[in-house]
């Protein structure tokens, strides 16, 4: 990590949750990566890359489109192979082998990847049962009921607006309870009411001990929920700030002053 500057509606999949929340909450670091690197064909490479996040912090990551966003997010997830260093998480590290960690990550990317033809509630049953919880059913109509979704559980995700493709896709990546939380601009197409339930679902998982990264282009908003902000610019990840006690507009200004002032 390079420094720029010196500085009750989610109670879904945790009854399987409690026992691993417990040990994991004992680490300080539930996130390390060093050296971490990406390379791909196109000749763009993220990294190498050092960064630390310690249990509870929910983190916004911003950076300017094609950053690597999506990349730093998908190499933290596991959803792709890192090319170089070391990737830590719950002090595990991530391989290609390592599912039964991956399954204490919750991952939504950008843009929807669930199967067109299929209903909402069709894609949370089979990933209830995936993921072995108890009580499948139970939990699937806890997270229909969580993301407004209860009348619209049987049309296909092909026939549903972006929004409740979005509100489907964030059920499905926080089905599980899961100790580390990727959101790639989950905020995008959200109604005003979806958008307080992701953002008190956010707030609870802090108070629990878990770790939330969140992709976002609004400083406001970031402000708002996030107590830590970082910046992706030129493949490397830059601290923005963090702030014990500032007003919610002056740490808006905060982000705003530090990321124009790295690379720009």
């Amino acid at each position: 990590m390079q420094e720029a500057h010196s500085t009750d509606s989610g109670k879904t999949g945790e009854t399987r949750a409690t026992a691993a929340a417990g040990s994991s909450a004992a680490l300080t670091n539930m996130v390390e990566a060093t050296a971490l690197k990406r390379e791909w064909p196109s000749g763009f490479t993220l990294g190498p890359i050092d960064f630390v996040a310690k249990a509870g912090e929910t983190i916004a990551v911003f950076g300017k489109n094609g950053a690597g966003k999506s990349t730093f997010f998908q190499l933290l997830s596991g959803s792709i192979d890192r090319t170089d260093g070391d990737l830590k998480i719950l002090g595990t590290k991530m391989n290609p082998d390592a599912s039964s960690l991956r399954r204490r990550v919750g991952y939504l990317p950008q843009e929807s990847t669930l199967p067109e033809w299929t209903t909402a509630d069709e894609i949370l049953t089979y990933a209830a049962k995936l993921l072995e919880l108890p009580n499948p059913d139970e939990i699937v109509e806890q997270q229909l009921k969580r993301w407004d979704a209860v009348n619209w559980r049987h049309r296909p995700i092909c026939k549903s607006s972006h929004g409740m493709q979005r509100r489907i896709g964030l059920a499905v990546s926080m089905i599980h309870d899961p100790d580390v939380l990727i959101l790639d601009e989950p905020f995008n197409a959200l109604d005003i009411v979806n958008g307080r339930t992701l953002q008190q679902a956010i707030k609870d998982r802090s108070v629990r001990g878990k770790i939330t990264l969140i992709s976002i282009h609004t400083p406001l908003l970031a402000a708002e929920i996030c107590p830590r902000a970082i910046l992706i610019e030129g493949g490397q990840v830059f601290e923005l700030t963090t702030w014990p006690s500032l007003s919610l507009t002056d740490r808006a200004k905060l982000i705003e002053t530090r990321f124009f002032g790295v690379g720009h």
